[in-house]
């Protein structure tokens, strides 16, 4: 049976690993791994062991268990994914931040699926870290609510709005649930929508206007 590329990049990070040692960075590098190829469902101590070609004790030194895990996991993914909304609006304002920060959501949510039901746990309260890394996300909508001129209410609710959205529309392009038709058109048209609704209730003339198409 032929060796496929997968199989040999895994063969030579095991053996990476088992030459330097394992790392806390390993353990939460192959479980991202694991919750791209399996799903939250699929998350499993011994799933992730064995994409590292080690036994399960082993990773005790580097995580408190499998919840120790999915908290790591739930960190990480929450700090990737807010590095990413973040980006995506950075030098931009109005609709053409709104247009950017949803397809980088969207993007993100249904190439990662794993890793965005992780960003989607609730956060501890003694969770500092993560909680940093969710305001990632948060000021990235709060960047772009600000250019449209809603007074503080009205923002919240486009930003909850905006948020929701993106959400629901991943969700159900993740579960196989939109049915046929022209999924980046639905998308773009509840896009759209948004700026649409978000600009009707702003009170900054120019600021958040739809380009001419």
């Amino acid at each position: 049976m032929r060796t496929t590329e997968a199989e040999k990049r895994t063969n030579h990070a095991h053996r990476d690993t088992r030459k330097r040692g394992l790392t806390h960075s390993d353990v939460v590098a192959a479980g991202m791994a694991v919750l791209d190829a399996e799903g939250v469902i699929g998350l499993s101590l011994a799933g992730v062991a064995e994409r590292l070609g080690v036994r399960p004790p082993s990773l005790y030194a580097h995580v408190e268990g499998l919840n120790g895990l999915t908290r790591d996991l739930a960190h990480a993914a929450t700090v990737e994914f807010g590095e990413v909304l973040r980006d995506s609006v950075l030098g931009r304002s109005g609709a053409d931040a709104v247009r950017s920060f949803a397809v980088a959501y969207r993007r993100w949510a249904t190439g990662f699926p794993g890793r965005y039901e992780m960003t989607l746990l609730p956060i501890a309260p003694e969770d500092a870290e993560r909680r940093a890394g969710a305001r990632l996300a948060l000021g990235a909508i709060r960047a772009i609510i600000r250019g449209f001129g809603l007074d503080e209410d009205r923002a919240v609710q486009a930003g909850r709005s905006l948020r929701s959205a993106m959400d629901g529309f991943s969700r159900l392009e993740n579960a196989g649930s939109m049915g046929r038709g022209d999924h980046d058109a639905d998308f773009n048209f509840l896009v759209e929508l948004l700026i649409d609704g978000i600009d009707q209730n702003g009170t900054a003339p120019g600021d958040g206007s739809r380009e001419d198409s």
